[in-house]
C-alpha cells in the first residue's frame, strides 16, 4: 500500500481567533491580505483566492501564508466531517486574468547572486510542501481540489493547478513551463504532477520547449479536464458539483485509487528539489539575464506596485548581458 507522508505537522489546535463564523453556513478564515479562504457550509466547498501584492507570484510570504492555511484548514475539519462536511476545496486567483506566473524572480536572482543555498533551499521546500499538501487534499478525507484557471499559470503557477484532482481552463488561458528559456527546470513538482497526468512523452515536450499553451490544447493534451467560455470557470465548477451530487463519494475514492496508482511521494520532490538548486547555484550571467528579462516583463505588465515590490527586494544588476 501506497503511504503518503505529511508534508508539515499540522497545528495542534487552531487558533479561533483566525476563524470567524458568518450568517448563513459561511466561515472565514483569517489567514493573509494574500490568502482569503472562506468555507460555504452549505455546498460544503472551501474557496481559496491567493491575491499577491505586486507581480502575482508565489512570494515567500504568500507561501507561507498558504503552509500556514493549510495547517488551520486541516485542524479544522479533521476529524469532524459530520458536523463540518468538506466536499470540495476550490483554488481561484484574486487578479484579473492571471492564475499566478510562478517562482518570485527577483528573490531567485538575489539569492542566486548571493549564493545563498540555504535560503533558496528553504524556499523550494516550502513551495513542494505546500503543493504537497493540497496534492493529498491537506490530509482531509473525501475532498476533491480544484484549480479554477482563470487567467494564465506559468512554472510555479500551472504546478500548484496540476496538484490538484481536476482543472477547469478558460478559453483564453495559457499555461506552460518557461523554466528552460534561462537554463532551469519546473522544480516545484510539475514534472512530477504532469507526467502523472499525461505521461513522460507529453511532458517532456512541455517542459524542454518553454512555449505557452493555449486551454484547447491543454484539454488535447490531457493536462487540463475541462474548457469552459470566458468567466464561466466557477459556473462550470458548481455545474459540476451538481452533476457528481449522488456520485461524489464514488469520485472521491477514485481520486484516492489514482493516487495511489500514480503516486507522487514527497521525498521525490525533496529530491527533485536539490537538483532544482543545484541547478540555480550554477546559473550562468546569461541564464541570470534571460530571468531578469522575464521579471522585467513581469513588471511591465502589473504596473507600478509591482515595480515597487522588486525595487524593495533590491534585485541585482549583472553587468552580462544577454547575446
Amino acid at each position: 500500500m501506497t503511504s503518503y507522508a505529511t508534508a508539515k505537522p499540522v497545528l495542534a489546535t487552531s487558533n479561533q481567533d483566525e476563524i470567524v463564523q458568518k450568517p448563513g453556513g459561511w466561515v472565514d478564515f483569517s489567514i493573509s491580505p494574500e490568502l482569503k479562504c472562506e468555507y460555504d457550509g452549505n455546498s460544503s466547498v472551501l474557496w481559496t483566492t491567493s491575491t499577491p501584492r505586486g507581480i502575482p507570484c508565489f512570494s515567500m510570504d504568500l507561501l507561507r501564508a498558504m503552509e500556514r492555511g493549510s495547517q488551520i484548514i486541516e485542524g479544522y475539519f479533521s476529524g469532524s466531517e459530520s458536523v463540518r462536511p468538506l466536499s470540495y476545496i476550490a483554488l481561484r486567483s484574486g487578479i484579473s486574468r492571471t492564475f499566478n506566473v510562478g517562482g518570485d524572480l527577483g528573490l531567485f536572482l538575489r539569492l542566486i547572486a548571493n549564493q545563498d543555498r540555504a535560503r533558496l533551499t528553504e524556499y523550494a521546500r516550502t513551495a513542494i510542501d505546500v503543493s504537497y499538501r493540497n496534492y493529498t487534499s491537506h490530509n482531509i478525507k473525501g475532498v476533491t481540489t480544484v484549480a479554477l484557471l482563470e487567467g494564465d499559470a506559468l512554472g510555479g503557477g500551472f504546478e500548484s493547478a496540476l496538484s490538484c484532482d481536476l482543472v477547469i481552463a478558460e478559453e483564453h488561458v495559457k499555461a506552460g513551463f518557461p523554466e528552460v528559456l534561462f537554463n532551469m527546470f519546473p522544480g516545484m513538482g510539475g514534472l512530477s504532477f504532469l507526467t502523472r497526468r499525461v505521461g513522460r512523452k507529453i511532458a517532456h515536450e512541455m517542459s524542454r520547449t518553454g512555449r505557452l499553451y493555449g486551454a484547447r490544447e491543454l484539454l488535447e493534451l490531457g493536462v487540463v479536464d475541462r474548457v469552459v467560455e470566458s468567466r464561466g470557470a466557477v459556473s462550470a465548477f458548481n455545474d459540476l458539483m451538481r452533476n457528481r451530487e449522488h456520485q461524489r463519494e464514488a469520485h472521491t475514492a477514485m481520486n484516492t485509487i489514482d493516487r495511489m496508482l500514480n503516486p507522487v511521494t514527497l521525498s521525490e520532490l525533496h529530491e527533485v528539489v536539490r537538483l532544482w538548486v543545484d541547478c540555480a547555484m550554477r546559473l550562468s550571467p546569461r541564464g541570470q539575464a534571460w530571468m531578469r528579462r522575464l521579471l522585467q516583463q513581469q513588471v511591465a505588465n502589473f504596473g507600478e506596485s509591482a515595480a515597487l515590490r522588486v525595487v524593495q527586494g533590491s534585485t541585482p544588476t549583472p553587468s552580462t548581458e544577454v547575446r
